[in-house]
């Protein structure tokens, strides 16, 4: 192939790879939509519970609406808290990881700081 063809065709190739490497931030309300993908999803944080008695001790982080009818929730299990650290009691929050179903409900596991940040 000729250097110039080449160039031409590497030229439009890159901005096409690039602009679909970068996917929308999801709302809770999409992230059922999206199971078994990996995404950002941002919400309001309601409500926060440790399950103390249960294996592993989990703390669920309800986003937009507040438990029992929580329609997305954040996950960190007992050995993952130091690594994740504290996330704020209220206000927004954007988590990105794989989204799962659990008892019908989307949700986050959050492994370290990483996965979790404030938007500004």
């Amino acid at each position: 192939m000729r250097p110039w063809v080449y160039s031409i065709v590497v030229g439009l190739a890159v901005p096409v790879a690039s602009a679909q490497a970068v996917l929308p931030i999801l709302s809770t309300a999409e992230a059922t939509k999206h199971v078994g993908e990996n995404r950002t999803v941002c919400g309001e944080i309601v409500n926060t519970h440790t399950a103390s008695s249960a294996h592993g001790a989990p703390l669920f982080i309800d986003i937009d609406q507040p438990y029992p009818n929580q329609i997305f929730d954040l996950v960190i299990w007992g050995d993952n808290k130091d690594d994740v650290g504290r996330l704020p009691d209220k206000g927004k929050v954007c988590a990105s990881g794989q989204i799962v179903l659990y008892k019908g409900r989307a949700e986050i596991l959050l492994r370290d700081w990483h996965s979790w940040y404030v938007p500004k």
